[in-house]
């Protein structure tokens, strides 16, 4: 599986995702066969891009729920493109809807979540960002068990979190390589009249409006021209703050390798003094970061099979070692001092390898 610029895009191939529209009506099927048609139809999307199979790959295995998260993506993708974009040209807007849809399929759920990332291109990634962010928010949210009407604010509130990278200059966002001091000077001045947009539109709930501003002071404080002011960050924002660089360290981007969700947990955890542990805890409990099934890298070399998630240590499960034939019970404080995850191993779209008769020992 690889991935392929629309405009790269040739006769012959294989679809290795489902392609929907706006609407979420399913427009090709997997595996569908890329003819004159199918390719003309598919450049008229203006997508990115997407995933194409291998000439000889077999069809990777995807489950509903899995195509349905991808469905449930691309859907409110569109929907928040046209509200956030009204915002920022100060026309009638209202994030109601996708609050609710997904504080509906994502705020109430005591399953875990197999949270897929979908690839971002320059032009939709701020709202691909915002709305996964607010996904992430709505599934903490549920495992806190925060009041519906406070669930409600802190998702809207992740929905528009970012609006200011809709303001900076395209060249400058769209940019893929390091930013210069004064680009990245404009890029944080545009965040802040995003803020102040919101803050200063008193259409927007003050229950949102508390939340951006808080999230402003935080983005102030990182600053070297702001002074470093004291504030009490309240749960939402904590969540807000958890949520966000969780999805900016997985985050698949065209041109970048994302962090693993299993590394992106580890990196949150050991940040102690800046990310509530309960929340990162919480986020993890809620999302799936080490599977059954799935293979990891060890500190040993070995690359293993999780046959076993731990209740009370979620990053250290019960691993079997190719190589050695041991079974690692990574709960065990001698065992984990002596061998312990080093990454997850994913496929190229970022799904968990599982085992089958594919994966060899070494």
């Amino acid at each position: 599986m690889k991935f392929i610029k629309s405009n790269e895009m040739k006769q012959g191939m294989r679809t290795a995702k489902p392609i929907y529209n706006r609407e979420g009506v399913l427009l090709y099927m997997r595996n569908t066969l890329i003819n004159e048609n199918v390719l003309q139809k598919i450049q008229k999307l203006n997508i990115y891009g997407m995933y194409i199979l291998e000439p000889t790959e077999p069809l990777p295995p995807v489950s509903q729920e899995d195509e349905e998260f991808e469905r449930f993506q691309t859907v409110m993708c569109y929907e928040l493109k046209k509200e956030l974009d009204a915002l920022v040209a100060k026309r009638p807007f209202s994030i109601d809807y996708i609050s609710s849809e997904i504080i509906k399929k994502y705020g109430n759920s005591k399953r875990k979540i197999n949270y897929l990332q979908t690839i971002r291109s320059n032009e939709d990634y701020p709202y691909k960002h915002c709305l996964s962010v607010a996904m992430l928010c709505a599934i903490i949210c549920s495992g806190l068990n925060i009041d519906e009407k406070e669930k409600e604010y802190i998702v809207s509130s992740a929905l528009i979190h970012d609006i200011g990278k809709l303001i900076a200059p395209p060249e400058i966002i769209n940019k893929t390589g390091e930013l210069s001091r004064d680009e990245l000077r404009i890029v944080r001045d545009a965040e802040l009249m995003g803020y102040q947009m919101i803050n200063k539109n008193y259409l927007i709930p003050s229950g949102i409006r508390r939340y951006i501003k808080q999230v402003e002071v935080e983005r102030k404080n990182k600053m070297f021209q702001y002074s470093n002011a004291e504030q009490k960050l309240i749960v939402g924002t904590k969540i807000i703050k958890v949520a966000d660089l969780f999805d900016l360290l997985t985050a698949m981007r065209v041109y970048k390798d994302p962090m693993s969700g299993f590394s992106a947990i580890r990196l949150l955890q050991e940040k102690e003094d800046e990310y509530d542990e309960e929340i990162v805890t919480t986020l993890a409990r809620g999302i799936y970061i080490l599977p059954v099934g799935a293979c990891v890298e060890l500190t040993n070399g070995e690359k293993g099979l999780i046959l076993e998630e731990s209740e009370y240590f979620l990053l250290r499960p019960k691993v079997l070692g190719f190589k050695s034939n041991t079974i690692y019970d990574l709960s065990q404080r001698k065992t984990y001092e002596k061998v312990q995850i080093k990454d997850i191993l994913k496929t190229m779209d970022n799904r968990f390898v599982m085992s089958d008769e594919r994966i060899h020992a070494q």
